[in-house]
């Protein structure tokens, strides 16, 4: 893995303010059968990621970690794509059951719905 493609501290949401950041400046939402991405636009760094992975919805640490493994990995790899953005993942219910290339596979559909929504924003802005 190269060093450009390592998922820094610069490409997370660390603090409570980031994330309140996020909900109270959400620039579109995208959502599947287990997860919710909201999506808040910035003007200047990279991409930027937050998980909120519920208790309710994963009980066993184990689990969580998983998801949370999952997601930072997907991540990492569709950030170049991703443009000045901060995305919150978090979980629904049932999001356990769900196997790790399922849950790949339903990330990068919504990663790739994000370059779509992405790229219509900035079509309109231009005209």
């Amino acid at each position: 893995m190269s060093h450009t493609q390592a998922f820094c501290k610069a490409a997370r949401l660390l603090t409570p303010y980031d994330f309140k950041q996020v909900f109270n400046r959400v620039s579109f939402r995208l959502s599947s059968a287990s997860l919710v991405i909201l999506v808040r636009s910035r003007t200047a760094g990279m991409a930027r990621l937050g998980l909120i992975v519920a208790r309710k919805n994963a009980r066993r640490s184990v689990d969580r970690n998983r998801i949370k493994r999952i997601a930072r990995e997907s991540f990492r790899k569709n950030q170049r794509a991703l443009g000045c953005y901060d995305y919150v993942v978090m979980t629904r219910p049932g999001v356990v059951a769900v196997s790790n290339p399922a849950l790949n596979a339903e990330l990068d559909r919504l990663w790739r719905d994000a370059q779509q929504r992405i790229l219509s924003f900035a079509t309109e802005v231009r005209s």
